[in-house]
C-alpha cells in the first residue's frame, strides 16, 4: 500500500478495521486515494506563470481532464482526499472513541484548502 499523510492513513486504517461487508471495501476501493496533480495559473506583480499543485485525490472524484488549467490556485476545484463518499462512509461510526470530527462531510475540502460546503 502506497504511503500518505498521517491523516489519510489513519481513516484508510479506521475503515479497514470496521467494513466488514464486501460491496462497502468495494465502495472504498472506488473511492481510494491517489496522487493527483492541478495546474493553475499564478500571476500578479508583473509576472505569469503556471504552477502544479500535487495533493491525495479520490480515484472516482477528483479527475481532472487533461490540459485543465484553473484560473489560480484559489480557484482549484478539486475534491481532496477523503471526499464526500468516503466520509458518508464512516460516518456511521461516529459514535466510536477514535471516531475524527475531521472525517464529517461538513468539513470536505477542495485541494485548495476551501471547503466544499462553504457556509
Amino acid at each position: 500500500m502506497p504511503r500518505y499523510d498521517r491523516f489519510t492513513e489513519e481513516l484508510l486504517g479506521f475503515l479497514l478495521t470496521r467494513l466488514d461487508d464486501e460491496s462497502d471495501l468495494e465502495h472504498l476501493v472506488t473511492h481510494e486515494p491517489r496522487r493527483i496533480s492541478a495546474a493553475y495559473f499564478e500571476g500578479g506583480g508583473g509576472r505569469a506563470e503556471t504552477r502544479v499543485m500535487r495533493f491525495t485525490g479520490c480515484a472516482a472524484c477528483s479527475r481532472i481532464p487533461p490540459y485543465t488549467l484553473f484560473p489560480s490556485y484559489g480557484r482549484i476545484t478539486v475534491p481532496a482526499w477523503p471526499c464526500l463518499p468516503v466520509r458518508a462512509l464512516a460516518l456511521r461510526f461516529a459514535g466510536e472513541p477514535d471516531y475524527c470530527d475531521g472525517w464529517r462531510p461538513e468539513v470536505a475540502l477542495f485541494a485548495s484548502g476551501r471547503l466544499v460546503h462553504e457556509t
